[in-house]
């Protein structure tokens, strides 16, 4: 290409710029929306009226209308600060009493998140006034007023029980797992709690020995340290005590020396939770609840995480609260044994529960060892002169022991297992033949347990009992659910059941704004308006 060509190809541009549209007779153009902008930066002040804060219904003013008609005087009792005299004025117990009911409410759990939210939330702001409690203040006091709690919680139901809402009528128990503060990795053996508790106790004796060696740098952090110090040699100490009573609750030698035991929290103990079938540390919370509106009328922690010993304590808690005993209860399977059925038989109150039929046990045992229906116990005959048993066979089988499987006694007996080996019914009758079939043959029933069973027979007590799931699990389920009590936050088996009792508290004061409260002034509303 000459020089000259590639001149003037340069200069055409590649795509050159399309020419404007000429305008569109009688359109006008779309003008630009107008937006209002947003300014972040700026600041704002404007009046706050606390009245105007929450509506008239509010529960916050709920709870300071209740908390305004209880016994507080115990808690006046305890503050030191008194009028002309030094020192800070004190918070008032029913503003924290009110805090700590309305915070629980609102699934909050936390000090922390208490102390924080008390800066804006509404309900919380007109509570208080717009005061701000310090956080430390808050964590004290839901630990430090356990008797005054429980005498708060009698309170209230007698209120809740003078207008009806709690008869006594019908109670149903139920118990359910919540976790401890303490995490599974805290669990220690006892040979390492050993090495712990030297560890801890020379510490001490470290610290307690510095005050020879001359004053220290820092009196306050020297204070600090040697209450930790002591604390951890205490703790270590409970510890020591709680190992040993899982220990005794074990059967073998082998079950003994694995026994584990939390170093923060001695007195969790693992347990399976039925939502998720997961094991973590957790305390029994045994909740009993009157069947005319679902109030709680008791509620305690157990190490145990079997409910089988818990009703009966269940229903003296409830005698010492409510100042007589229910007269029916209804509990599940998990309570229904011969020793709860006995100390029931012995009480004013009528119990109900499952007890499972021993004909169904068997079955389902028979059905995992993979034995035919058809050989089961009843196949074999007793020879009550020799104390023996025939086999369908007509092998001869001896007497072994005597054993207890949940309520009922059985006489055990086992074939030889040669004889077993060479039967004909062998697959059907024995399928693991090593050792011989082992039969066990119920015995008679203790007397109360068979008049137990015979009363849950009947269609009036199968009515009654099924009053349980819908009262016993409702309030289980509203204060993990709706308290968002899933973990203790406070330590150790005292606060723990403190912090239950808080729940249980909360429940009920909700249950009375519900039942008594907003009616009342639902129709107080309602009146003014008549007579306006």
């Amino acid at each position: 290409m000459k020089p000259e060509a590639q001149g003037i190809l340069l200069e055409i541009p590649e795509q050159p710029a399309p020419a404007p549209l000429p305008p569109v007779v009688g359109v006008v153009p779309a003008a630009k929306p107008k937006l209002k902008p947003i300014d972040r930066e700026q600041g704002l002040l404007r009046p706050v009226i606390v009245e105007e804060l929450v509506a008239p219904d509010h529960k916050c003013r709920a709870i300071w209308d209740l908390t305004g008609q209880l016994d507080l005087s115990r808690f006046y009792q305890k503050i030191k600060s008194q009028e002309g005299k030094a020192g800070s004025p004190a918070w008032n117990p029913q503003l924290l009493l009110s805090v700590w009911l309305y915070a629980y409410s609102e699934q909050i759990n936390s000090a922390r998140e208490v102390a924080r939210l008390m800066e804006y939330e509404p309900g919380l702001m007109w509570l208080s006034g717009l005061g701000e409690v310090n956080y430390h203040k808050l964590s004290e006091f839901r630990a430090e007023y356990p008797e005054e709690l429980k005498r708060l919680m009698a309170e209230l139901l007698g209120s809740l029980s003078q207008e009806g809402f709690v008869k006594l009528e019908c109670v149903a128990h139920d118990g359910t797992k919540i976790q401890a503060q303490a995490g599974s990795d805290t669990f220690r053996r006892g040979t390492t709690l050993e090495k712990e508790i030297a560890k801890a106790r020379r510490i001490v004796e470290e610290l307690d020995r510095q005050p020879e060696n001359g004053p220290a740098e820092n009196p306050r952090r020297e204070a600090a340290r040697q209450r930790v110090a002591h604390e951890r040699s205490e703790r270590m100490k409970q510890a020591a005590e709680e190992l040993e009573k899982i220990r005794a609750g074990k059967d073998s030698e082998k079950e003994r020396a694995e026994a584990r035991v939390s170093l923060t929290e001695p007195e969790a103990r693992i347990m399976k939770h039925g939502n998720d079938g997961g094991m973590a540390p957790s305390y029994n919370v045994q909740i009993s609840v009157d069947a005319e509106q679902k109030i709680i009328v008791g509620i305690e922690l157990t190490q145990s995480s079997s409910d089988s010993g818990s009703l009966q304590p269940a229903m003296e808690q409830v005698k010492e609260t409510m100042g007589r005993y229910p007269d029916q209860v209804v509990a599940d399977g998990g309570y229904t044994n011969q020793a709860s059925i006995t100390e029931m038989s012995a009480s004013p109150m009528e119990f109900y529960g499952s007890l499972a039929e021993p004909e169904v046990r068997q079955a389902a045992s028979m059905k995992a060892a993979g034995i035919d229906p058809a050989f089961g116990p009843s196949a074999f005959q007793v020879q009550a002169e020799s104390k023996t048993l025939q086999c369908p066979a007509g092998k001869i089988m001896e007497y072994v022991r005597q054993s207890k499987k949940g309520d009922i006694t059985y006489w055990q007996y086992q074939a030889e297992g040669k004889d077993c080996r060479e039967c004909a019914y062998q697959i059907q009758c024995c399928p693991r033949p090593e050792q011989g079939r082992l039969v066990s043959i119920r015995m008679t029933e203790n007397a109360e347990v068979a008049a137990f069973r015979k009363k849950m027979k009947t269609e009036t007590a199968q009515q009654i009992y099924k009053k349980r799931g819908p009262v016993a699990e409702f309030p289980n389920a509203w204060i993990k659910d709706k308290l968002g009590i899933r973990k203790f936050r406070l330590r150790g088996m005292a606060k723990a059941g403190t912090e239950a009792l808080w729940g249980a508290i909360t429940y009920n004061v909700q249950q009375w704004i519900r039942l008594s409260w907003l009616p009342k002034r639902r129709a107080a509303a309602t009146g003014a308006t008549a007579t306006a």
